[in-house]
């Protein structure tokens, strides 16, 4: 899985909740509902360069052939390190996107934000195929830690679930060299 495919999930989520003793809270709602109660809110992240480290936990693919099982299971021994920078204008007004990645079809069953902490429940998918994912953590405006697990099918007959957990800190101003 690559980083710039997980940061919009978590990632930004987290970092939307520095600075402020505010919760925003949502049941049910849509990520474009969640991004305009984040940008209506005095919940603003800190602008600039975060590195981040990202390790998946577990992967699980039952029908997954032995072989590609194998090659998998050697990429997750090790963790993801990379660079992102987050603009002063993402800050200001964040869009459904930074609250859901590319998917248009998510909604949260939940979601709450505040007091140093996260707690989301999140389904993505049309139809018959949808995956569910937990995210829980902590953050403060300067660092951040976030566990998620994602259950659901990769394709019709192939079920698919992962935990992951990612961390990060600012690390100063953007450079426009970051990887991400």
């Amino acid at each position: 899985m690559r980083p710039s495919r997980v940061l919009p999930l978590f990632t930004v989520l987290v970092l939307s909740a520095c600075n402020s003793g505010e919760t925003v809270t949502a049941k049910n709602e849509s990520a474009e509902s969640v991004a305009r109660k984040v940008a209506a809110s005095t919940i603003k992240p800190l602008p600039g360069q975060w590195a981040s480290t990202m390790k998946i936990e577990k992967m699980e693919l039952p029908n997954m052939p032995p072989e590609a099982k194998a090659m998998m299971e050697k990429q997750l021994a090790s963790a993801q390190t990379f660079t992102s920078c987050l603009k002063p204008e993402q800050v200001e007004k964040p869009n459904a996107e930074f609250f859901q990645g590319k998917s248009s079809f998510c909604t949260y069953d939940t979601f709450t934000m505040g007091g140093g902490k996260i707690d989301a429940v999140m389904t993505c998918g049309k139809g018959s195929q949808s995956r569910k994912m937990t995210m829980t953590g902590t953050y403060g405006p300067e660092a951040y830690a976030m566990r998620m697990s994602s259950a659901g099918e990769m394709q019709p007959g192939m079920p698919m679930s992962m935990t992951m957990s990612i961390s990060a800190k600012r690390i100063g101003e953007c450079t426009g060299k970051e990887d991400i």
